[in-house]
């Protein structure tokens, strides 16, 4: 499906003319929106390396419920985002540039997340992103779903995985 830009322009919340004042392409448009939702996730990431290397159970708890109150602000843009994932699945590689950046970032204040360029290192940048896919699936699920699971039993679970992340 490919997105209008009437319906970016309707789930932005502005005029179509607004929206051609300011962007040149919708690509321009959902690039800013990127830019915006990593930089929520970057201060995230920073509370959570400020936590250090063995947070409490209930601190790792209230930081992936700020993590879905932070998806549930920002649902108009992520829906923008599958909309252009449909159409140009280009766009993938470009939020997995910015996830990267992210953990680079994150890894001068966390050695969790400082990774060598041997198999190991690869290896924990790639677990790092499959426990962010897991974080970021259950906390859309939980913003736009009338979702009837057990969402305290979610977080203590991804409480419980991101402390083992966060060990080593």
């Amino acid at each position: 499906m490919e997105a209008t830009i009437d319906e970016i322009a309707l789930r932005s919340g502005v005029a179509r003319a607004t929206f051609y004042l300011h962007y040149d392409s919708k690509r321009d448009l959902l690039r800013d929106l990127l830019i915006e939702d990593m930089t929520a996730h970057r201060r995230l990431y920073h509370r959570l390396a400020d936590l250090g290397v063995e947070p409490a159970q209930a601190d790792l708890e209230q930081w992936i419920r700020r993590y879905m109150k932070v998806f549930s602000d920002r649902r108009a843009s992520l829906s923008l985002f599958n909309l252009v994932i449909g159409s140009d699945p280009d766009f993938l590689t470009e939020i997995a540039r910015e996830r990267d950046a992210l953990f680079d970032d994150v890894g001068a204040r966390h050695a969790a997340f400082r990774f060598d360029t041997d198999p190991a290192g690869r290896g924990r940048r790639m677990a790092a992103h499959l426990l962010v896919f897991k974080i970021e699936q259950f906390c859309l699920h939980a913003a736009f779903v009338d979702w009837e699971a057990d969402l305290d039993a979610g977080v203590a679970i991804l409480a419980q995985d991101l402390a083992t992340f966060l060990r080593g």
